[in-house]
């Protein structure tokens, strides 16, 4: 049974959410301890104020590691326009939360998806912006999240920023992951393919495949496979069979077997 004094804090939670992120929030604190509220907000100058059934506790700026805010309503709608295909209300959505949502998690997780919105809509350069915007909001996110990570280089691809991509290609490949590298590989044969270069990305391709052979991730095989033997067709070079057939064979679980299967 509630009394009159957590009755009135969920009146004056109520009254504070205009405008603030509420609802089951929580602060991580440095030692690793958890706070939760019934409403939170973060103050332009970094600091979070949750309010608890005891009051407004303040967090000064670089004393937690984490605030977070209830999933807003706003988010799904995000993305379920995405799923739809309308990129400009889901656009304008995430650009809602990002603002509303500053400090508070969900405006890492709508910068996730706003360059991909973007992207689909066919502002490539926009979205190597969001996701400039997004590592400068969460630096660890390009370690650490391959698909903000990849996702990113694929719009600078999109972009036509091919110096900038290679330089970012090069850190790729020297930073001692063979998956990684493998996948840089294949972009450099991208890179090609967008300047109608087909000989070099012929070549950028099959250098995945052969001497990248210890990976052994059907997507990686199966993209550099397929796309081989893509430019060497383009190329009228009777090899492309001997690569879709290697591909099927060779990876049958991976994503392009079957439209190598649908080649021989």
């Amino acid at each position: 049974m509630m009394t009159k004094q957590t009755l009135a804090w969920i009146g004056l939670a109520a009254a504070l959410a205009v405008g603030e992120a509420f609802a089951a929030p929580y602060v991580v604190q440095k030692n690793g301890k958890r706070m939760e509220g019934i409403a939170i907000r973060a103050l332009q100058n970094g600091d979070i104020n949750l309010t608890t059934l005891k009051g407004i506790q303040t967090f000064p700026k670089g004393s937690y590691v984490q605030a977070v805010a209830d999933k807003p309503a706003e988010f799904d709608r995000a993305v379920a326009a995405l799923r739809a295909g309308k990129h400009d209300d889901a656009i304008k959505l995430l650009g809602k939360i990002i603002t509303d949502y500053r400090l508070l998690n969900w405006d890492i997780e709508a910068s996730k998806l706003l360059p991909q919105a973007l992207l689909a809509k066919g502002d490539a350069e926009g979205a190597v912006a969001a996701y400039n915007k997004l590592f400068a909001l969460a630096p660890d996110l390009k370690k650490t999240n391959a698909d903000a990570a990849w996702g990113m280089r694929q719009a600078m691809l999109a972009a036509k920023q091919y110096p900038a991509l290679v330089r970012e290609l090069d850190a790729v490949a020297a930073s001692g992951s063979r998956p990684d590298a493998a996948r840089a590989q294949i972009m450099r044969g991208d890179i090609q393919v967008a300047q109608n270069n087909l000989e070099q990305a012929a070549l950028d391709f099959l250098r995945t495949a052969i001497l990248f052979i210890d990976v052994k991730d059907p997507a990686i095989q199966g993209e550099a496979h397929l796309k081989a033997a893509q430019a060497l067709e383009a190329l009228r070079d009777p090899r492309a069979k001997d690569l879709y057939r290697r591909l099927v064979e060779k990876f049958p679980s991976a994503p392009q077997a079957a439209q190598a299967q649908a080649k021989l």
